[in-house]
């Protein structure tokens, strides 16, 4: 295999844990060092990337780890992760992993506020056409998505009640923390900040007319990664998360059949994110083409932990996977998980060391640069979800199922289709097909946690099969002692 060659983007100049370093009176910041030139500016953002793929976060605990244990898709293998599984939340405040989770998401979010306070004041002449813009909208994406991911896991569900108040939302740069605000006063400041994203992102960003074949500049965006970071489409696949967290049927339809524009709108060799074909990626078990957004991981990263959880310490995947895909035919049955005899299976493929992102980028003699599989955030085939739920819930089950089929097809499954054939398509059964969805597509990414409890479900089942009563208790994060 070709020498891996990982992405000059995350190569920092500064970090923004030397901004808090403050000076004598403390309160000032020194900052010329750090946004000297245009470069410093993006330095700054690519740093707020790299904060949330550490294990505390996404490279781990929002991933692969600890959510998907609390969804109840691998079996615990020690205290630890049984806690996890258990909703043990006095185990987990005594081990550090609420308080940490806490902590850096807030200091990631307190980042993307310092970049944003700078950027909107500076009279640093940006060369590069729109890079400006990007970078500020990517900013303000950053912060209304990490302010949702929160959101998500500290307060109950939007269903459950929309009155309660935990999280503030940070404006500003710093350690203070603000008030906390209701669910409804946070969503509607976590949505005010993606539409502002998206009219910054909307005019500049290169997602919107695919793959360049112009050698990029010094300095300059490269359109061929900007699914590694929040672009357009990363923002209005966001905006269908958070509309449909709230019920919002026709807003969610709406921004997720935008985000599919790019694949309507865009000659096929020219687009940046789309279904992946079997076969034209072979070592690409991550999907990664799929991602809307997905987060860089360094090869000692993502793919190091599943090999400790997977090759070391044989995690197994939750009882019934064959019922999960009755279908032996599914790509996703196929490439990610190994028998390991009666009955108990690994998920082995999807982030293992052979899976590997290709032709992302060249190398300086013009090869193709081999990645590290990445960490998954937003993709299409949540995307296509969001539009089949809302179109299904305001009364198009026909239309729904076809988002459905879109998605299964390019899987090699056809389990809508055959029901569709068989004329079974009412809104009980597609709800149900959806559902049968999120339990096949979001193996290792811990979104099956967050589809419970939007959904409000009284009673999930358990990585043995039996049946666990569930309760807003059990779906909501206690906030750290302290961190107010």
């Amino acid at each position: 295999m070709k020498k891996i060659i990982y992405l000059a983007i995350l190569l920092l100049t500064g970090s923004c844990s030397e901004w808090f370093d403050v000076q004598s009176d403390n309160t000032s910041v020194t900052d010329k060092k750090f946004f000297e030139d245009e470069n410093s500016y993006y330095n700054a953002l690519t740093d707020i990337y790299t904060q949330l793929r550490q294990p505390t976060l996404y490279g781990e605990n929002l991933s692969v780890g600890m959510l998907e244990f609390m969804g109840q898709n691998f079996v615990p293998t020690d205290a630890t992760t049984r806690a996890y599984s258990e909703f043990d939340y006095a185990k987990m405040k005594q081990d550090g992993t609420l308080s940490a989770i806490w902590k850096e998401m807030y200091h990631a979010i307190s980042c993307t506020n310092k970049l944003i306070k700078e950027i909107e004041a500076t009279d640093v002449v940006f060369y590069n056409q729109g890079q400006k813009e990007i970078i500020t909208g990517e900013a303000y994406a950053l912060r209304g998505t990490l302010h949702f991911e929160l959101l998500r896991l500290f307060h109950p569900s939007f269903a459950e009640d929309p009155s309660y108040a935990a999280l503030p939302y940070m404006t500003e740069f710093g350690t203070t923390v603000g008030t906390p605000l209701t669910t409804t006063v946070l969503l509607a400041r976590i949505t005010a900040d993606l539409k502002h994203a998206a009219e910054l992102l909307k005019s500049e960003d290169p997602i919107l007319t695919g793959i360049s074949t112009i050698p990029v500049k010094p300095g300059e965006i490269d359109s061929r990664l900007r699914t590694f970071e929040m672009n357009y489409y990363a923002v209005t696949a966001m905006l269908a998360r958070v509309s449909l967290y709230q019920g919002k049927y026709t807003d969610a339809f709406s921004y997720a059949d935008e985000t599919f524009n790019h694949m309507r709108n865009i000659e096929s060799r020219s687009q940046v994110f789309y279904y992946f074909t079997p076969g034209k990626y072979g070592a690409d078990f991550s999907f990664s083409r799929e991602h809307v957004f997905g987060i860089a991981s360094p090869p000692d990263g993502l793919t190091e932990t599943a090999e400790r959880m997977f090759a070391e310490r044989k995690t197994k995947v939750r009882a019934g996977l064959k019922d999960i895909f009755p279908l032996s035919s599914d790509i996703r049955y196929r490439v990610w998980f190994n028998s390991e005899g009666d009955n108990d299976y690994i998920m082995s493929g999807k982030y293992s060391k052979e899976s590997i992102l290709a032709d992302y980028n060249k190398t300086s003699s013009g090869e193709t640069a081999i990645l590290p599989v990445r960490i998954p955030f937003i993709k299409l085939g949540e995307v296509a979800l969001i539009a089949a739920e809302s179109l299904n819930e305001t009364g198009n089950p026909r239309q729904a199922a076809q988002w459905l089929i879109e998605l299964e097809t390019s899987k090699g499954a056809s389990y809508v289709a055959d029901m569709q054939g068989a004329g079974q398509l009412d809104k009980a059964a597609v709800s149900n097909a959806i559902a049968d969805e999120y339990a096949r597509e979001f193996w290792g990414e811990g979104q099956i946690f967050f589809y419970h409890k939007r959904l409000n479900h009284n009673k999930i089942s358990a990585y043995d099969s039996t049946e666990i009563v569930m309760s807003s208790n059990k779906y909501t994060f206690p906030v750290p002692d302290n961190a107010l």
